[in-house]
Parts: structure tokens; C-alpha cells; sequence
């Protein structure tokens, strides 16, 4: 894990350092290089501590296939998750509710389709999950039955790692005036 995260040590910081102030869970997508070898990961903060790393399992586009499908007890709910295409496989889902998940989080670099968001509900039924999934363009969530409970479109930026405060601006400053 650590050569995963060397080079980025500021990006790290800033997670675990957001992770401890809000005492919540900070889960993180990004692309690794180890060893010349190409990973598309899920790197899960908690409390201030790096929890684990969640690679994708199916070797598409070049990345290389990662070894372990992932759980973490975040805030007393069991959850696993699900990187790039991977939720496309009913296998990973099925080993997901065995290990006694309540939830899934998926990542996916590319735009929402119709056909995935068939899919997840589909798998959130199958499973019995509540799930929630990141797209390029959108965010959904399904409840355990398969209904749709929300769904937002937009796209999502990287955290700026770049303060060396303790607190994030926003949450050290009064409001201003609404115009």
C-alpha cells in the first residue's frame, strides 16, 4: 500500500487530515502505479487512518487485476466496494451480500447509461444492498428492493489539497451575505 500512495503524500495528508476533523469516512478514486503496474483503486480513509485500498478486479483498459474485493465498517455499516466495471459481474455482487454488506459504493470513470443504471438496480435488488454509485457525469443510489431513491447530475473535481490549515475554510469563516 504505501507505494501506492508515495508521491502524493499532500493528497494524502489533506484526506486523512479531513477524515479526522469530520470524523467520518473520505473514500478517494484515483489511479495507481506500483511497480510499473497500472491500478484503478479506491483508497478508504476513516477517524484519520488510511483503512485499506480497493482495486479494480477485472483487468479492462489496460489495469492490471486487483487480488481482494473489499469491506469497511464505516460509521457501524458494512460496506463494500465496487471499482470501475466491476459492478458488471454478478459474482462480485453475490460475494459482496455473503460477507454481510449492507451497502456498495461504486466508482466509474465513465459517463452514466441507461443499461448501468438497470444494472445496479437490478444488483441492489439481487443483493439486498443499498447502493451508491459515482459516474463521471452523475451520482444515484438504490435502495435494497432496486427503487431509485436519488439521483444528481454534475461533474466532480478533485479535493485542493493545498491548505495547511486545520479546519477547511468554509468551516472557519461566517457567512457572508446572500445577493
Amino acid at each position: 500500500m504505501n507505494k501506492e500512495l508515495d508521491g502524493d503524500q499532500r493528497t494524502v495528508l489533506s484526506l486523512l487530515r479531513l477524515s479526522a476533523i469530520t470524523r467520518s469516512a473520505v473514500l478517494c478514486a484515483a489511479r495507481a502505479l506500483v511497480d510499473d503496474d497500472r491500478y484503478d483503486s479506491v483508497f478508504a480513509f476513516g477517524n484519520g487512518k488510511l483503512l485499506g485500498v480497493s482495486d479494480r478486479i477485472s483487468p479492462r483498459a489496460g489495469f492490471c487485476e486487483g487480488n481482494n474485493l473489499r469491506c469497511y465498517d464505516l460509521a457501524g455499516i458494512r460496506t463494500g466496494v465496487l471499482v470501475g466495471r466491476d459492478f458488471e459481474y454478478p459474482e462480485l455482487w453475490r460475494a459482496l451480500a455473503l460477507s454481510g454488506c449492507d451497502s456498495c459504493i461504486v466508482f466509474d470513470e465513465r459517463k452514466l447509461t441507461s443499461l448501468c443504471e438497470n444494472l445496479l438496480s437490478s444488483f441492489a435488488y439481487c443483493a439486498g444492498l443499498t447502493v451508491f454509485a459515482h459516474f463521471a457525469d452523475s451520482s444515484l443510489s438504490f435502495l435494497p428492493d432496486g427503487s431509485l431513491r436519488d439521483k444528481q447530475y454534475g461533474t466532480f473535481r478533485s479535493l485542493d489539497g493545498s491548505t495547511e490549515s486545520r479546519k477547511p475554510k468554509i468551516l472557519s469563516s461566517k457567512p457572508g451575505r446572500a445577493f
